[in-house]
């Protein structure tokens, strides 16, 4: 088992922000992914697995554990029903951890079962979509840390126009989001009746910048790395972003955005 050490995580996340790694490995299936958690517990050291890096912010500090990067990606199940997925750089198992969602679908309309390794009990378990527990952006997986997503199996439906629908999709993403960036998606999550980003638009702090990273001028909850950008920058704009917001609105806004 090749685990390399320092790696820099700058190029695993779509952020491109973050520190090193002190450990890391590439799992390549069920087999290694299972050998390289028994690896960190062995050493009790801490472990996370990397799926398509988005939806994260890695510390300018790094990370003093073992990362293990593992996932099928995401788009490869554009076309087998997830159309709305299309553009989404993660992986499967990072969509079903997240409850992934977009253009008022999400996961837990496609899962049928996912595979799982509980580290607790080191077996091999199978879960039907009622036991994943998906709500808003969550799912028993975010919740529960020993279950460690190993494949999923999601109700396909191939669609005679998925190929356009994703286009359609796909096309409305570049008009709408700062594709053209490093971010890690939406930062925060829409609360009950409303739009995160329209409320973060609406406290005039669209293109609000600290270092080299900005609050999108094309979506006010994408925050977007200029180059060479900090967590610890991105960590201030969200402070202030929460604090206007609630402020201005008297509502709490949730991240939606992973922090290691």
């Amino acid at each position: 088992m090749e685990i390399k050490r320092n790696v820099v995580l700058v190029k695993y996340t779509t952020f491109h922000i973050g520190g090193k790694a002190k450990y890391f490995f590439v799992a390549k299936n069920k087999d290694e992914i299972i050998k390289a958690i028994e690896w960190a517990k062995d050493k009790n050291l801490p472990f996370f697995i990397l799926g398509g890096g988005s939806n994260l912010l890695v510390s300018d500090k790094g990370y003093r554990g073992l990362v293990i990067k593992f996932g099928e990606p995401l788009s490869l199940y554009v076309l087998k029903g997830l159309d709305w997925a299309v553009g989404i750089p993660g992986t499967i198992q990072g969509a079903v951890y997240g409850n992934a969602g977009a253009f008022g679908k999400s996961m837990k309309d496609a899962v049928k079962s996912v595979e799982v390794f509980d580290i607790k009990t080191n077996k091999i378990k199978i879960f039907k979509n009622k036991d994943c527990k998906f709500s808003y952006r969550d799912s028993i997986f975010k919740r529960n840390k020993n279950l460690i997503i190993i494949s999923v199996k999601i109700k396909t439906s191939p669609k005679a126009n998925a190929f356009r629908r994703a286009g359609e999709y796909l096309n409305y993403k570049k008009n709408t989001q700062p594709l053209n960036f490093a971010s890690a998606g939406s930062v925060f999550k829409n609360p009950p009746g409303a739009s995160a980003g329209e409320l973060i638009e609406r406290c005039g702090l669209k293109g609000k910048k600290i270092g080299n990273v900005k609050i999108s001028e094309k979506h006010a909850n994408f925050i977007v790395n200029l180059g060479g950008g900090k967590a610890r920058d991105v960590k201030k704009l969200i402070k202030i972003i929460k604090t206007r917001v609630k402020k201005k609105f008297k509502i709490d806004l949730t991240e939606e955005i992973q922090f290691l």
